[in-house]
């Protein structure tokens, strides 16, 4: 539903989001993202514009896809930004609004809304990214920081973030061809074990979602989170092995350096971690889970935003490389007896 309302993406669209908001029409730099995303001066200050698909005047759940959604998104920001966290935080409206709400017809829209520009630089969206130690500490610190503030964040109770589990990248029914039955049963098998984990308050929260470096600037060893539009509610433990997950080495046949990669990411990561909240060895037991998650939802994603019916060799190379993987349960990572325990 959400593809095809952003096919409907205009112009006049943008135009009169950047009415809305104040932004001056030039210069305007269009940037990557899952939604039309821009950056642009706003009172003579570079600011960031995203306008996304959206549903209103309807019951209709899909994360991210309402106004209230988006809501919870810009209050979980000010609050963890009003505890410390370093984050980019949103601008208003020209009218105040949060979130400025464009209607297509009854049910379909875009809604819009922007934010500050987070100082500093992205590491690359490469084959194999090193960081510093001392970034990787601090990454893992404010990890631990915003889990610590989640487990005390009360949201409104008519704008929350959706649960993990209705998330539509889980939806194999619409995305995976039915006659990948393994791959099916390789979700209903991940999707029960993950059930079955704790749920408490010190365990499973509001999380970003999305916590990768594709996600946060780094100036010195100072880093800005920003993007918190994949948001819901997840466990702490998870949200550690999306980070991890999107940074490991490819290809993935490299099973020697992905194992010394994630070992070294984790000592320094959980070192920053642990500054801030505990991590405990029966979490360390379940990134192997958690990792499996995540080459799930990657799979759906290329499923979702790949154009199957015209898929160049590397993506289709990809593709049957992930489904081997799911249906032979290959791990992510090949750790070994004694690497996640402390």
């Amino acid at each position: 539903m959400l593809h095809d309302i952003q096919q409907r993406y205009t112009p006049a669209i943008l135009a009169e989001a950047l009415r809305r908001f104040g932004f001056s029409p030039t210069p305007l730099l269009e940037l990557e993202g899952s939604a039309f995303v821009y950056e642009g001066l706003l009172d003579g200050l570079p600011r960031i514009l995203k306008i996304a698909p959206g549903i209103w005047n309807s019951t209709e759940q899909i994360t991210g896809s309402t106004r209230e959604q988006l809501l919870a998104e810009v209050d979980f920001v000010r609050y963890l930004a009003k505890n410390g966290l370093p984050v980019a935080l949103p601008v208003p409206s020209r009218s105040g609004n949060w979130v400025e709400l464009l209607p297509l017809d009854e049910h379909a829209c875009f809604l819009a809304y922007a934010f500050e520009k987070a100082p500093g630089e992205m590491y690359p969206d490469a084959d194999e990214v090193h960081f510093p130690t001392a970034v990787l500490v601090e990454w893992g610190r404010l990890s631990g920081h915003l889990h610590r503030l989640s487990a005390s964040y009360h949201p409104h109770p008519e704008r929350q973030r959706l649960p993990w589990h209705v998330n539509d990248l889980l939806d194999f029914s619409a995305l995976i061809p039915p006659e990948q039955t393994r791959v099916h049963q390789r979700r209903a098998e991940i999707l029960a074990r993950l059930h079955a984990l704790p749920q408490d308050a010190e365990s499973y929260g509001l999380v970003h979602g999305d916590f990768h470096h594709g996600n946060f600037l780094v100036e010195g060893e100072k880093i800005t989170l920003f993007d918190f539009d994949a948001a819901e509610y997840f466990w702490y433990a998870g949200e550690v092995c999306v980070a991890l997950y999107n940074c490991l080495p490819l290809p993935r046949t490299e099973t020697a350096k992905r194992r010394a990669y994630a070992l070294d990411y984790l000592q320094h990561f959980l070192r920053g971690y642990r500054q801030a909240r505990a991590f405990s060895d029966f979490w360390l037991a379940q990134i192997p889970l958690f990792l499996k998650y995540c080459e799930l939802l990657n799979y759906a994603y290329f499923h979702k935003y790949w154009d199957l019916s015209n898929l160049s060799p590397r993506r289709a190379e990809v593709l049957a490389d992930l489904r081997q993987r799911i249906e032979k349960q290959i791990p992510v990572v090949a750790f070994e007896a004694g690497d996640l325990t402390e």
